[in-house]
Order: C-alpha cells, then structure tokens, then sequence
C-alpha cells in the first residue's frame, strides 16, 4: 500500500512526515533554504495566529510558516 501524500497544512501537532515535493513557486528556492528539500523530516510542533502561522520543525530548526506558504509542500506521514 502507498503512502498517503498531504499538503504539509494538514498535520496535526506532533505529527512527524518527510517531504516529497513542492508545487512550483517563487517562494521554492526560500523554502529550500530553510530546509524543505525532498526526504527532510519535518515535525508540526505548534500553530499560532489562530492556524494562520503554524511553527514546524526541519532539521532542528524551528521555522514559522503561513498556511499558505505551507500548503506548497507535499509530504507523507511517518510511521
């Protein structure tokens, strides 16, 4: 069975996924810098701003993204 793909806003608090793709965008290269690449782990540690910020964890780092930013990426959970 193949693993359901999300976009990265679906994640609840504590959820752990990796990467798989980006939609292409301006914002592309900036979110590969913060390290969104393919195969990162990324954790959902909280949302703020009443879900319109939402705070993720990639490679130890914590990073604030808006939502719509966030729904660029596609990830799938981890088991």
């Amino acid at each position: 069975m193949e693993p359901q793909t999300i976009p990265l806003t679906q994640l609840s608090p504590g959820a752990h996924a990796l990467v798989l793709d980006m939609q292409e965008n301006p914002q592309v290269c900036y979110l590969k810098c913060l390290g969104f690449c393919p195969g990162a782990h990324v954790e959902l540690v909280r949302r703020v701003s009443r879900g319109a910020l939402s705070i993720y964890r990639v490679d130890d780092a914590d990073v604030a993204l808006r939502k719509e930013t966030a729904a660029l990426i596609s990830v799938v959970l981890e088991r």
